[in-house]
């Protein structure tokens, strides 16, 4: 999302609050909903690479995302899919690749290299770095201190402190639903995701 009022680029990383910050920019949670009447923005919805916005002016306005600890990313957005998500792209991939697995995320982690590539699988440095794995934004806040982080943002950008509570998955603490061949396996599939933002199980 490009806001040129605020001068400001959100590079929305599937399962990180992406959906309560464009709340905050007054857009809905639903693309379908959206009448496109804020003229000052730019792709509102969706998911777009950061490295995918270099050749544009914007990408001299403020850069920032949030970020979320890789296994905990993968059982929310695990379950979040598993329940149909919010729309028929969502839908179709739940039916393509998660159905099969009757809810059991261990199975699904490990089969988990044939579904990175979907789109709220992929790691996280898909959508912030660049080809050589430097990070592009000029602020990466956390979900685990998601209050603070935005609040950091929210001073910058003159914007409201208080982000709404959106699009939560139900699921139990991340902790519980791994064993030690699971918690590997995503070790692997998201080194590159743990070392640059630096997350441990």
């Amino acid at each position: 999302m490009i806001s040129h009022r605020h001068r400001c680029v959100f590079t929305h990383v599937p399962k990180t609050a992406g959906k309560s910050v464009l709340a905050i920019f007054g857009l809905p949670m639903l693309e379908r909903d959206y009448d496109g009447h804020l003229h000052y923005i730019e792709d509102a919805h969706g998911h777009q690479p950061l490295s995918s916005l270099r050749d544009r002016s914007a990408f001299a306005y403020f850069k920032f995302a949030f970020v979320r600890n890789p296994w905990d990313r993968l059982v929310s957005a695990f379950h979040y899919l598993d329940r149909g998500g919010c729309n028929a792209l969502d839908q179709a991939f739940r039916d393509a690749h998660l159905a099969r697995y009757a809810g059991d995320f261990t199975a699904f982690v490990h089969d988990l290299d044939r579904h990175m590539g979907g789109l709220h699988l992929r790691p996280q440095c898909h959508w912030l770095c660049d080809d050589e794995g430097r990070v592009l934004a000029d602020f990466v806040g956390r979900f685990e201190t998601l209050t603070a982080d935005f609040g950091i943002v929210a001073a910058r950008l003159e914007l409201p402190r208080m982000l709404p509570c959106l699009n939560t998955s139900e699921h139990r603490f991340y902790r519980e639903y791994y064993d030690p061949d699971t918690c590997a396996i995503v070790h692997r599939r998201y080194r590159q995701d743990i070392e640059a933002f630096r997350y441990q199980f």
